[in-house]
């Protein structure tokens, strides 16, 4: 019987210990961050002087799944569901839109309120937009008070929705205190960790 390789053997003790590890965020410097450099073209029509707020990076068991910026729109630095904002997710791994979907409808039922119909409605919806990511796509998707949401995907209009109830529990899935990631919502908001 052939013996496993050194190699093998040294990554399948990686991946081990990958799996006792937690999900976790670490923030990054706005300014230091070099995919928030400077505003994605998308947000243009939105309105000027887009800044990022925070950023902040998500990994699973010690694998990096995306790093993600918070952008505000305007001179005032301060967070607000009544104002735009964008959040910008750039994937370091291949995510299946199903996934993408099914996570974010239970975060949102999860944190907060929401009847049967809502999900219903919310669900198409999700299926509807999201498409498979990989490695190195960006998906960026722009809260508009009073008109709701768009999604973009490397440039590319994926969908949008005038449901504003939709887009406020979309963006609670990172922004809300009772987000599972508390990490990357203070890294995303410029809080510094605690």
């Amino acid at each position: 019987m052939k013996q496993p390789s050194k190699t093998l053997i040294a990554l399948a003790s990686v991946l081990a210990l990958c799996c006792v590890l937690p999900a976790h965020a670490q923030p990054v410097a706005p300014n230091v961050a070099e995919a928030t450099a400077s505003a994605p073209s998308e947000l243009a029509p939105y309105g000027n002087n887009w800044q990022a707020k925070g950023t902040g990076t998500l990994r699973f068991f010690g694998f990096k799944a995306y790093d993600a910026s918070l952008w505000l729109s305007g001179t005032d630095a301060g967070f607000s569901f009544a104002r735009p904002f964008a959040l910008d997710i750039r994937y370091a791994t291949a995510v299946k839109a199903r996934d993408i979907a099914n996570t974010s409808l239970i975060e949102m039922q999860r944190i907060g309120p929401s009847s049967p119909e809502q999900i219903v409605a919310w669900s198409a919806l999700l299926e509807a937009i999201f498409v498979d990511v990989k490695a190195g796509d960006r998906l960026i998707g722009v809260h508009l008070p009073r008109e709701g949401v768009r999604f973009f995907q490397n440039g590319k209009l994926l969908g949008e929705s005038s449901d504003v109830a939709f887009s406020e529990a979309f963006f609670k899935i990172w922004l809300d205190p009772k987000t599972k990631r508390p990490e990357l919502r203070s890294a995303l908001l410029g809080q510094s960790s605690r």
